[in-house]
């Protein structure tokens, strides 16, 4: 590594080369000569290097050699460099971190462990290079010293902080987009809420309360999609609970006449499935409401979501009222709700299952959708 210039260490070598021709046998002499080749491969090795490489005194901090790639990239001379310490190369907020490692390896003489960090190294101008440095401690004679190797990785971190901004903007951009459906999900729900107010007929408010319900599921998710950190996924247990309560609340049940009972695992799921899926659920609970417990008579409602291995659900909607008549034949049914209930579980590539006893129980099972780029 460097001495202080190449005539000095012409010099050195001048002088244990006559040291040894006066004080050691003719017969020592070619392996000092080959000890010395030795020692200047090593060095011209070192100095090849794009790393740059430091050796300082512990715990002074003092540079006892440095190497070619190591001048270059700070700005200084060698004998400018051994003329200072660790603490005149590292950026000022990144003091602090180099202190507590080299004091930690140093206080427990941790002579095989090495510590990699990425830091900013203070060149001679004031201009600032990011550099992953590995700082390790070793052992000549009885002193202590650090050796450590930076590489400048000034391009990968312009790259990261291009990366990031890039994915900061993608971010803000989908929240938008999830911003703007849900709010237009409500003008189109609070169009229908107004056009009840202009119907007499008990049928046509019950059709428009249940549309203004499937938009509300769907504004739903971009709610909480938008609220998100995470804008490709939402809490589904979560969402049921919000849905079906504000089901309840649209049609003005009473909690003490119908009791609710909700069992469901904590899942994330994709937009691709939730919206079916969501779709399925109002279309379910609507149905109980309206016809599971005529001439408000009481009972229970319960709803189930189990997750199993490779992302496959059982949604169980079940409630112990009138059930639904024998001769409604679900498959071929001709009521919209339970038409759009069959189209969404085939969406969702799975099977449901009716049972009519005690009441009524809808079993669904169904697997995450992976999501499909449309051209």
């Amino acid at each position: 590594m460097h001495s202080n210039s190449e005539d000095n260490w012409d010099s050195i070598r001048e002088k244990i080369i006559g040291l040894g021709e006066q004080s050691i046998r003719k017969s020592y002499y070619p392996e000092l000569q080959e000890r010395l080749s030795e020692l200047e491969r090593f060095r011209a090795l070192l100095d090849e290097t794009n790393e740059a490489i430091f050796l300082s005194e512990v715990p002074s901090g003092h540079f006892t050699d440095v190497n070619n790639s190591a001048c270059q990239q700070l700005g200084y001379s060698a004998g400018k460099m051994l003329e200072m310490n660790v603490e005149d190369i590292i950026a000022p907020d990144k003091l602090d971190e180099m202190r507590t490692i080299i004091f930690s390896l140093f206080d427990g003489k941790h002579l095989q462990n090495r510590k990699t960090i990425e830091t900013v190294l203070q060149g001679s101008d004031g201009s600032q290079i990011n550099v992953e440095m590995s700082i390790s401690l070793v052992k000549f004679s009885d002193a202590f010293y650090t050796v450590m190797v930076a590489r400048d990785i000034t391009e990968r971190k312009l790259f990261e902080d291009a990366l990031k901004s890039s994915l900061k903007e993608k971010e803000v951009l989908i929240q938008e987009i999830h911003h703007r459906v849900k709010n237009n999900m409500q003008i189109i729900s609070s169009l229908l809420n107004l056009q009840k107010q202009y119907v007499n007929d008990e049928e046509a408010v019950n059709v428009l309360k249940e549309s203004q319900n499937r938009v509300k599921s769907m504004a739903m998710i971009h709610e909480k999609l938008y609220k998100s950190r995470n804008f490709s996924e939402i809490n589904f247990a979560e969402y049921i609970r919000s849905l079906v309560s504000d089901i309840f609340y649209s049609y003005g049940v009473d909690s003490n006449r119908i009791k609710t009972i909700i069992v469901l695992e904590e899942v994330m799921m994709g937009l691709e499935t939730a919206i079916p899926c969501g779709l399925i659920i109002s279309e379910l609970v609507t149905n109980t409401l309206k016809y599971a417990f005529p001439h408000t008579e009481p009972g229970e409602f319960k709803i189930e979501l189990h997750s199993s291995s490779d992302r496959c659900y059982n949604l169980i909607i079940s409630d112990n009222g009138v059930g639904i008549p024998e001769n409604i034949d679900f498959d071929e049914t001709d009521t919209l709700g339970l038409q759009l209930v069959n189209s969404l579980v085939n969406q969702l590539e799975g099977t449901i299952e009716l049972t009519r006893k005690n009441g009524t129980e809808f079993k669904i099972k169904f697997k995450e959708l992976q999501y499909e780029e449309r051209m």
